[in-house]
């Protein structure tokens, strides 16, 4: 009996390929893939049309200053995009259906990451395509690469976490709502559209610290050969996948 249900267990790689193609194309069926893509060009010419001309005054390229910060933002509406999918799978009972079935219990996770994964891509290159029209280019090939593989690190730990909220709640809206004022305040209180010492003095220690602006000038320095503020950048992602990590395998457990 044992051999035979060791058997008919369809091996994990299977499984993953199963529930990423699902998740992967309801993704291309609702748009999404195609919002993920357009969505940095509109903010980018969002911010760099009414920006630039004040801010190159200073002699700065303000594409290059710019597009990292654009791309951040695709992480952010990549994760929101992961915890509404994460929500309805739990709305919907599928959660509830795959703890029910042979299914190893980071499988469904491992799915909706690679399907994140593929979103955060799609944003990633919007954004360089929007931004080389406007001047942003990379020193060189090196540099470029660790630029998209930190982005991606701080889309993951992003994407966990935004998955626990939608896993935890099991309701679009409210994730949405739970995760738009974060991004608002990180984003807007951040070094990605002016430097530091544009902010008044009190909140600039917290302006200069907090992850996105730690990013947004690692990634900066990367599109420009250099290898600042990587380390930090490197501290803040990795801190939030393991912190919200660590939060989804005891929701995962708990649900068990």
């Amino acid at each position: 009996m044992s051999e035979q249900s060791t058997i008919a267990l369809p091996p994990p790689g299977l499984q993953w390929r199963a529930l990423s193609g699902r998740t992967v194309r309801a993704a291309i069926r609702e748009g999404d893939l195609v919002f993920g893509f357009l969505a940095p060009m509109i903010f980018f010419l969002c911010f760099y049309v009414p920006l630039r001309h004040s801010m190159e005054r200073t002699g700065m390229n303000y594409a290059q200053y710019l597009l990292p910060v654009i791309i951040l933002q695709g992480m952010f509406f990549t994760a929101m995009s992961a915890a509404d999918r994460a929500a309805l799978d739990t709305a919907s009972g599928m959660g509830t259906r795959l703890r029910s079935m042979p299914v190893l219990p980071w499988i469904p996770m491992a799915a909706r990451m690679s399907a994140n994964a593929s979103r955060a891509v799609v944003a990633i290159a919007g954004a360089v395509v929007i931004g080389s029209i406007f001047g942003f280019r990379f020193h060189d090939l090196g540099t470029a690469i660790v630029f998209v593989l930190l982005a991606m690190l701080f889309a993951v730990g992003l994407v966990i976490g935004a998955d626990v909220v939608g896993t935890a709640t099991g309701n679009p809206e409210i994730g949405a709502q739970i995760l738009l004022l974060p991004q608002l305040l990180l984003i807007m209180a951040s070094t990605g559209f002016v430097p530091v010492e544009g902010f008044p003095g009190w909140i600039q220690p917290f302006v200069r610290w907090q992850p996105v602006s730690v990013c947004s000038d690692a990634l900066r320095a990367l599109s420009s050969g250099r290898y600042d503020s990587v380390g930090a950048a490197l501290v803040w992602s990795i801190a939030l996948i393991v912190v919200f990590a660590a939060v989804s395998a005891r929701i995962g457990r708990r649900a068990r």
